[in-house]
């Protein structure tokens, strides 16, 4: 499991599906008059802030050491020795502001919920959220962006939403965070400076300059979650990509479909699965870059064996029947419930192994071998979750604003870490033998980062470690292997970071099109012969232009 009580813990908050299904305009934005320069967002032309300095955290020693390419560091054992991670209170007793995306339930009131008052006490501010439930993030930041009343923080782009003009607002509205964040200026923020440049990269610039903190998550993002035990059962359970043929995954998919079981789970929002089907088609993650031209995902040939396999496996009944007609929250049970044996998600593995752990064993499948003779990859995802940007306000506010960011943001063994995932010992969390922080009811009921998403404003990299809870090293290991596994077939999306006015404006509705027509041609209410005209509605809308747009970003970007 990714650090502290995730989003779908033992609260079993909805939508991790939502980060994995982030879609190709997740990044983009438009251009038009802005804050500075000509008024355009995108890069070309602009001169490039350099990226915040890296300066990785000197505390615990994990037991299996992070790699440069992607894979999580992990800690077998929760540390016994925590450390100090920001030397002064941050705050001036003033109040601030934030407006926060949230899969969980509302928190316990300030009045009552000592979690909140232990951070407002530790930050010296008095923070006050703004916490928006998920599904309704994208209509109340429009109305919030269109109005004059803005809070101090907005998490932007949170689970891959797309804002309407969302850079253009940003560039306008927001302040320019290069001169307190770009090159060793982060170094005044050291729990900031420990954020990866691949974090920053994904959030990208705005018309050549800083202007949020990210909210990192890892490069190996989604999988094919798996009930390990079905696909032993069944001969199919191979630990190695590329190491099972598809035809031999459908014959054992077969062999587990049956009475009210299923191979495969699918809801209405993720198009079957199409995403890790692709990459395990060999399909280029979203875009890709030849000799300086984009190329989207949606024009591949890869992309249309993959949707050709899953239509096979719909007809053949290995898919629920009515998979369109089902939510999220409806395939998830499926999945803990032993109705399905794989589903397509964000990975939290520890947390799925806790609710399953007397029913079987979660893991995580690799890419399979596809009939098409292309090599399987796995799509790496964006690298964040939102980013933090800041309404303007006078230098000695931002630097103020900016230490909250920073000690919210206190890496993985660290006491500010502990209070802000697990709150104060002997009321949120008790101990176990090992020392590792256990959540009490209090907790579980409404007292929790999650219910109170402070994690939103300011949170640290996210590294693999045990909760306390019977098995979770086994899992923590199994995740790690999975990493080591897949990380060496990872591939970016070479949008990540480009500006690109026509995906603002379109991207939504270039995405529901294209998702609509997967799931129309995979349920067999389309057939696969009509994908042709569908690339060609996608490059009329403007996926063409979008094309263009992102070559001129690219070449801006990478000289």
């Amino acid at each position: 499991m990714s650090s502290g009580i995730s989003r779908r813990s033992v609260l079993q908050a909805i939508g991790a599906t939502t980060a994995f299904a982030a879609t190709s305009g997740a990044l983009t934005a438009c251009s038009g008059d802005g804050a500075g320069g000509d008024g355009s967002v995108g890069n070309a032309g602009k001169k490039l802030a350099p990226w915040p300095a890296y300066i990785p955290f000197n505390g615990p020693k994990p037991d299996l050491a992070p790699t440069a390419e992607g894979v999580q560091a992990a800690y077998l054992t929760y540390p016994q020795d925590l450390v100090q991670a920001v030397a002064e209170k941050p705050g001036d007793g003033k109040k601030v502001t934030a407006v926060v995306m949230s899969y969980a339930a509302p928190p316990t009131p300030l009045a009552k919920n000592k979690l909140h008052q232990a951070i407002n006490k530790a930050l010296g501010v008095d923070l006050e959220l703004i916490i928006v439930p998920a599904d309704q993030y994208v209509a109340k930041m429009s109305t919030m962006m269109a109005g004059g009343d803005l809070p101090d923080i907005l998490s932007m782009n949170a689970g891959g939403s797309m804002l309407p003009n969302e850079a253009q607002f940003v560039q306008a509205k927001c302040q320019d965070l290069t001169e307190h964040l770009s090159g060793d200026a982060v170094k005044q923020y050291p729990n900031i400076a420990n954020i990866p440049t691949y974090s920053w990269q994904g959030v990208g610039r705005i018309g050549g300059r800083l202007f949020g903190v990210p909210i990192e998550r890892p490069l190996p993002w989604g999988a094919m979650i798996a009930n390990r035990d079905r696909l032993k059962e069944a001969g199919i359970w191979v630990p190695e990509v590329g190491g099972l043929k598809v035809a031999d995954f459908t014959a054992g998919a077969q062999q587990i479909t049956g009475k009210g079981r299923w191979a495969f789970g699918a809801h209405s929002g993720n198009a079957f699965g199409w995403l890790a089907h692709a990459g395990n088609h060999g399909a280029p993650n979203m875009w890709e870059t030849k000799n300086g031209a984009f190329h989207s995902t949606v024009e591949s040939d890869q992309l249309r064996d993959a949707l050709e396999q899953m239509a096979a496996w719909y007809k053949e009944g290995l898919y629920r029947a009515d998979a369109l007609s089902i939510d999220a929250a409806t395939a998830g049970t499926d999945l803990e419930n032993g109705k399905v044996a794989v589903k397509v998600d964000s990975v939290w593995l520890q947390d799925l192994a806790r609710r399953t752990q007397d029913k079987f064993t979660a893991d995580l499948a690799r890419p399979y071998a596809p009939a098409n003779g292309a090599e399987p990859k796995h799509w790496f995802g964006n690298g964040y979750f939102s980013y933090t940007a800041l309404k303007k306000a006078p230098k000695a506010r931002i630097e103020l604003l900016l230490r909250v960011i920073d000690f919210l943001s206190s890496p993985f063994g660290s006491r500010e870490w502990e209070l802000i995932n697990f709150g104060v010992e002997g009321t949120h969390f008790t101990r176990t033998e090992s020392g590792a922080p256990q959540p009490t009811q209090r907790s579980l009921e409404g007292e929790n980062s999650n219910s109170f998403a402070v994690k939103t404003v300011g949170s640290a990299p996210q590294v693999l470690y045990p909760l306390g809870f019977e098995g979770d090293v086994e899992v923590i290991k199994r995740q790690r292997a999975w990493q080591a596994e897949i990380v060496p077939s990872g591939i970016k999306n070479a949008q990540i970071g480009l500006r690109s006015a026509t995906l603002s404006a379109k991207g939504a509705t270039l995405d529901q099109l294209r998702n609509d027509a997967i799931s129309a041609i995979v349920s067999g209410k389309r057939p696969l012969s009509d994908w042709d005209a569908v690339v060609k509605e996608w490059r009329n809308k403007g996926g063409a232009k979008a094309a263009e747009e992102l070559a001129t970003e690219h070449e801006a970007v990478t000289g």
